[in-house]
């Protein structure tokens, strides 16, 4: 009975956390737009026009914009703040590197421009849909300084059927913000219409790409994630909403199909989200077209671009500002734009923090939690220290369940001689064999589910503190013990390897220490409470599960965040400790009785 009952927490506990585990991945507060029929590109409104055009302005023309050639010079200027490092090119008038000092990736400022060295940048413009070829030609660069503000504005002459404008694309940066304001304006000097009125083609897109950093090896949609997000009012209900589009390629495991999604609801902001950072833009007044494109390009194969097409107007002056978010996914730096007297661009009501996933399972355990490691790293500043600290707490309050559980355990052992006669007697009899066993479990106070109790109240804990170190921004690179376990946020290794496995749908690269000692904890755990016997009227099948589970949960975990394993593994040496005390007190007082 008692290795059926050690058994039964351990099947409890692996249903409830790989169940937990597959819920947490979910978003519940997200609403998760998935093409219809077939097709990844989602359209929900027809691109409208500023203006009635007449029948000549919307007539389709077949010259190309060209640019008026000048003397300028392809160069790079570096622009550093106090939290960004921008390298710009005068060739398309781009940034070819977004750098986050402050934010650390394996020793170097993090990159939020992860082109594959292709030197294709960010910021590019295209005249036309999200397809159009990008500007590549040379940008004449100026420098204007107002006070602490800082601009850097890039200016460009073309010719679309003889008529000339100006293309000008002007970055606003401001130190201590995460925000680069950018304003592309288009002129004539005439005073007619920008000649960019074709048909129903867009009059200019601007893409950020190919991707966002930090670096990476494989985005998995658990460890590293890149979402394409969007908040703005729910077309029925009217009110606010994070939405997430996934690609088609992902929803229907197709390669043929483009991964491409394309929305023309009204939205506050877009963006491309990862784990720890996000690139969330407002994409100004006015009806855009936003197009997530994640086919590979030059030099990314995992590409992330975010596309926003603008309509033609009939104007001789358009001016578009855009306000992009580029910076970490902390609640701090979010926070700070929804009041316009917390930041420097005076931005209010952004709502940016609502990128990141809100968890609503667990969240208010999730919140003592995070109460506690903050309290302990308070006191210690280490947080695999505040880890092991947070263990050491979570057993001592579960402690009154344990020896609950024991005494529980104690009773089931000592019928056991009277089970055995029972099932020996109504063998023939199973309904029988059950209503008597019941009626002894009633006349001797024994409740046979009392030692699963403790294990089973652990799965939420684990859960929470599974949302929790899996997305903490404090845990990233915080490192508990140099040259073995660098990043709590993160998987440790001991020896990596160039080239992986996939098993049970996941990737194993490495060998971990924290897994295998979370196995031999597990293991060893289980034999000292069964009093060193795994076996029993089922031996082999009570093998099976009683060695076989932990091992499959050792696959299950076998990727997870480093902080989140520290806690497990903790939890079973301690576990042990605790029973192999009660063990010894117990025969202690065995061998008193015989005496």
């Amino acid at each position: 009975m008692m290795e059926r009952n050690t058994i039964l927490a351990i099947v409890l506990s692996s249903i409830l956390i790989i169940g937990g585990l597959s819920y947490m991945n979910r978003d519940k507060s997200e609403k998760t737009v998935e093409p219809t029929s077939g097709s990844e590109v989602i359209e929900t409104e027809t691109l409208i026009q500023e203006e009635q055009l007449d029948e000549e302005s919307l007539e389709a023309s077949n010259s190309e914009v060209s640019v008026i050639e000048q003397e300028y010079s392809i160069e790079t200027i570096v622009e550093e703040t106090d939290l960004f490092r921008i390298v710009f090119s005068t060739a398309g008038g781009v940034a070819l590197d977004i750098e986050l000092i402050k934010e650390r990736d394996k020793g170097q400022p993090v990159s939020m421009v992860l082109d594959g060295d292709s030197e294709v940048g960010t910021f590019n413009v295209s005249f036309g849909n999200h397809d159009s070829k990008f500007i590549d030609s040379p940008f004449l660069h100026k420098r204007i300084q107002k006070g602490k503000e800082i601009n850097h504005q890039f200016t460009q002459d073309f010719v679309k059927n003889e008529q000339q404008f100006k293309l000008t694309k002007t970055y606003r940066l401001i130190p201590g913000e995460y925000i680069i304001e950018l304003i592309i304006a288009l002129e004539t000097l005439d005073g007619k219409a920008v000649p960019l009125l074709d048909g129903d083609r867009s009059a200019y897109t601007l893409t950020y790409g190919p991707q966002i950093g930090p670096t990476f090896e494989r985005i998995d949609g658990n460890y590293e994630i890149r979402n394409n997000v969007a908040w703005g009012p729910d077309p029925k209900s009217g009110k606010f909403k994070r939405r997430i589009y996934r690609d088609g390629n992902k929803l229907f495991g197709n390669k043929d199909k483009s991964r491409l999604i394309q929305i023309s609801d009204t939205v506050k902001w877009v963006g491309v989200v990862g784990k720890y950072f996000a690139v969330i833009v407002d994409p100004g007044s006015g009806t855009s077209t936003i197009t997530w494109n994640n086919n590979p390009v030059e030099g990314q194969p995992e590409a992330s671009l975010l596309q926003i097409s603008k309509p033609a107007r009939r104007q001789s002056v358009i001016e578009d500002t855009y306000r992009f978010y580029i910076g970490p996914l902390d609640k701090k730096n979010l926070n700070r734009y929804n009041s316009a007297e917390d930041n420097a661009f005076k931005i209010s009501g952004m709502a940016l923090q609502n990128a990141p996933k809100n968890r609503v399972l667990l969240s208010w355990l999730e919140t003592i939690l995070k109460w506690m490691l903050e309290l302990f790293h308070a006191i210690i500043p280490n947080y695999g220290v505040a880890i092991i600290l947070l263990t050491i707490l979570i057993k001592m309050l579960l402690l009154p369940l344990t020896h609950k559980s024991y005494k529980s355990t104690s009773k089931l052992q000592a019928l056991q001689p009277k089970l055995a006669i029972l099932k020996e007697k109504y063998k023939d009899n199973p309904q029988k064999l059950n209503a008597k066993t019941a009626e002894m479990y009633k006349q001797e106070g024994v409740n046979p589910m009392g030692g699963c109790l403790p294990m089973v109240l652990q799965i939420p804990i684990f859960i929470a503190l599974y949302g929790l170190l899996n997305n903490y921004f404090p845990l990233r690179g915080a490192s508990f013990i140099p040259g073995w376990i660098d990043d709590l946020s993160a998987p440790e290794a001991i020896v990596q390897f160039q080239k992986g496995v996939t098993f049970f749908r996941a990737y194993y690269d490495a060998i971990r220490l924290l897994p295998i000692l979370y196995l031999v904890g597990q293991l060893l755990t289980t034999k000292v409470t069964q009093g060193g016997s795994i076996g029993g009227q089922s031996g082999s099948q009570q093998k099976v599960l009683t060695i076989g589970m932990p091992i499959f949960l050792f696959f299950v975990l076998y990727n997870m965040p480093s902080g989140l394993l520290l806690y497990w593994t903790m939890m079973n040496f301690i576990t042990m400790g605790q029973q192999l005390i009660t063990n010894y007190v117990k025969k202690r007082k065995t061998a008193g009785d015989k005496i």
